[in-house]
C-alpha cells in the first residue's frame, strides 16, 4: 500500500512540475510552450532558460525519490509470487510453444514415450575408460617432465609434485578397478 502512495505522489509531483514548466514556457512565447509537450522539449527549455525552468525544480527532484522507493517496495515481485500461488502456475514455462502441455491430473499409459537408458551401455564404459587411459598417460608425461625439472631445493614445488602425483595415482587406481571389472580378462 505505501508503493501505491509513493507511485500516486511522485505523479503529482511529476504533474506539477510540468504544469510549471508549461507555464514559464508559455510566459516565454508559445512556440515553448508547445516545445514543452513534445519529448525532449523540457529539457531544451531547461538549458536555454534555467532561472524561468527553476521554479518547478523542487517538485521534479521531489519526483524521483518517490519513483525509487515506488520501485523498491512496489508490488512486483511480491505479486508474482501471490499470483503463481493463487493460479499454480509457476515463473518458468513447462514447455515449448509448439509442444502441447500435459494435462495433470491424468496418468500416462505405461508403455508410452521413449525409453531412457540410465546406465551406460558396455561399448560406451569400454569407450571412456580407453579414453581416461589416454587422458592418464599425458598427465604421466607431464609429470615426469615436472619431476625432471623439479629442483631438490624447492620444497613448495615438491609438495605440489607429491599432491598431483597422488591425486594421479588415485585416478589411476580409480581406472584400472573400471578397466578389470569392464575387461574380466584384462590384467
Amino acid at each position: 500500500m505505501a508503493a501505491l502512495a509513493f507511485l500516486i505522489v511522485g505523479v503529482v509531483c511529476s504533474l506539477i512540475s510540468r504544469v510549471l514548466l508549461f507555464k514559464a514556457a508559455l510566459a516565454i512565447s508559445g512556440r515553448w510552450a508547445v516545445g514543452v509537450l513534445v519529448p525532449f522539449g523540457p529539457m531544451l527549455f531547461r538549458m536555454n532558460y534555467p532561472e524561468e525552468a527553476y521554479q518547478s525544480r523542487m517538485f521534479r527532484l521531489a519526483t524521483l525519490p518517490c519513483f525509487f522507493l515506488y520501485i523498491l517496495l512496489g508490488p512486483g515481485p511480491s505479486y508474482r509470487h501471490h499470483l503463481s500461488k493463487v493460479t499454480s502456475i509457476s515463473a518458468q514455462p513447462a514447455a515449448y510453444a509448439i509442444e502441447k502441455p500435459a494435462v495433470r491430473g491424468k496418468p500416462s499409459p505405461a508403455g508410452s514415450g521413449p525409453k531412457i537408458e540410465l546406465t551406460p551401455s558396455l561399448d560406451d564404459r569400454r569407450t571412456v575408460n580407453t579414453q581416461e587411459f589416454e587422458h592418464l598417460r599425458a598427465w604421466a608425461e607431464a609429470l615426469r617432465l615436472k619431476k625432471r625439472d623439479l629442483l631438490h631445493s624447492d620444497t613448495e614445488g615438491n609438495l605440489r609434485y607429491t599432491a598431483e602425483f597422488a591425486q594421479y595415482n588415485a585416478t589411476l587406481a580409480k581406472a584400472t578397478a573400471e578397466r578389470s571389472a569392464i575387461w574380466p580378462s584384462a590384467k
